[in-house]
């Protein structure tokens, strides 16, 4: 155990090359690594702490994971934009597994540990108590602090590419536009939920995580397009309402191919806006028609974007009668009958659970082939 008391080692051994110079796995989906092979850093930290545990080093214990996790959240920090996916989604996951592996051994009181004898007088129960109590606290602070950080990336990302793609993105056949005038396209928005998808499930990250991280970036996608198509005057036009609602559903196909339903419902404000631009807007039964398919919408929403409405060149314009007709249905005094969807700001990624944890394998000594010794 002499390796134990050489910190300078254990910090260029642990923290250097076990993580800060750790090159991440790449994403394989079709060939997907083990857990051992992705949770291989936790588990090695994990197997030193438990051998530190066992010949009673509590404080030598508590400085490595204080360094760890101090560790863990600067590198996570280091990654912006596209480059921030892969380290994200793989430490999240590295650091739950840690705080799995600490809970584990917590609960390991309750049945006694198996301590070398020649250490055992040296050992204090209410010492590994307090010190496991201590690291799962601050484990859980660092899983929810990781979510965050990376989140917040994710949103910066996915934001700038949202109105490109979905709104002014035309990929109708005989409709299209010159697509390179676009800063962002609906297949590099496709392409970057994959990445994120792969991400997560190439690296372990828990269920409803995953479930949770989606709903994000579908609220982002459903909220923002929204808010932009309800002030585009030269939008909101039949061909325009067309062209959405195709880009509509081919992200209502892809959460549909991830089994990802929950996310299909916050677009439903978006295509509820497109199916109104769509429908006849000359009789009083139309117009009833239209709040009975959009049933989602506001009165205000409803309003805003009749009177938005886009005639084509063979359209006749909104009867003035069907105009007052629409106002009369708006309340000022309603809170409810809002006129833009809330929005979240892109530092805030909304409440976060850090979820339970999971079993623990037995530990080994493995070192995954990739590993550059």
């Amino acid at each position: 155990m002499k390796f134990l008391d050489e910190n300078e080692a254990l910090d260029d051994e642990i923290i250097n090359r076990l993580i800060k110079s750790l090159k991440i796995p790449l994403l394989s989906l079709q060939n997907p690594l083990s857990q051992k092979e992705i949770f291989f850093p936790s588990r090695i930290i994990s197997l030193l702490a438990k051998q530190m545990w066992k010949y009673g080093f509590i404080k030598e214990s508590e400085r490595l994971f204080a360094i760890v996790m101090e560790t863990i959240q600067e590198q996570v920090m280091n990654f912006e934009g596209d480059d921030a996916i892969l380290p994200g989604a793989y430490w999240f996951s590295n650091v739950h597994e840690l705080f799995s592996f600490v809970n584990a051994s917590k609960n390991d009181i309750l049945r006694g540990v198996d301590l070398e004898s020649d250490f055992s007088k040296n050992f204090e129960w209410h010492d590994y108590e307090r010190l496991l109590s201590s690291i799962k606290y601050n484990l859980k602070c660092l899983e929810y602090n990781t979510y965050h950080i990376w989140m917040k990336e994710l949103k910066k990302l996915l934001y700038k590419m949202v109105i490109p793609a979905v709104i002014e993105s035309q990929l109708l056949p005989g409709l299209r536009i010159n697509e390179k005038d676009l800063a962002f396209n609906m297949d590099e928005l496709l392409n970057f939920l994959n990445k994120v998808w792969e991400a997560m499930k190439s690296y372990y990250v828990e269920m409803p995580v995953i479930l949770q991280v989606l709903i994000e970036l579908f609220k982002i996608i459903g909220t923002t397009s929204f808010n932009d198509l309800l002030m585009r005057r030269n939008f909101c036009s039949w061909k325009r309402a067309i062209q959405i609602y195709y880009n509509i559903t081919k992200l209502e196909d892809w959460c549909k191919n991830h089994d990802m339903p929950e996310c299909i419902l916050h677009l439903e404000g978006l295509s509820q806006a497109t199916k109104l631009l769509q429908l006849k807007k000359s009789t009083l039964t139309d117009i009833e028609i239209i709040y009975d398919v959009c049933w989602l919408l506001t009165p205000s929403q409803i309003q805003k974007f009749i009177i938005n409405y886009f005639p084509a060149d063979y359209e006749d314009p909104i009867n003035p009668e069907i105009l007052k007709i629409v106002a009369s249905r708006v309340n000022a005094n309603d809170k409810k009958d809002i006129l833009f969807l809330d929005t979240t700001p892109l530092e805030d990624s909304g409440p976060f659970e850090v979820p339970l944890p999971h079993e623990v394998n037995p530990f080994d000594n493995y070192i995954p082939e990739w590993y550059d010794l």
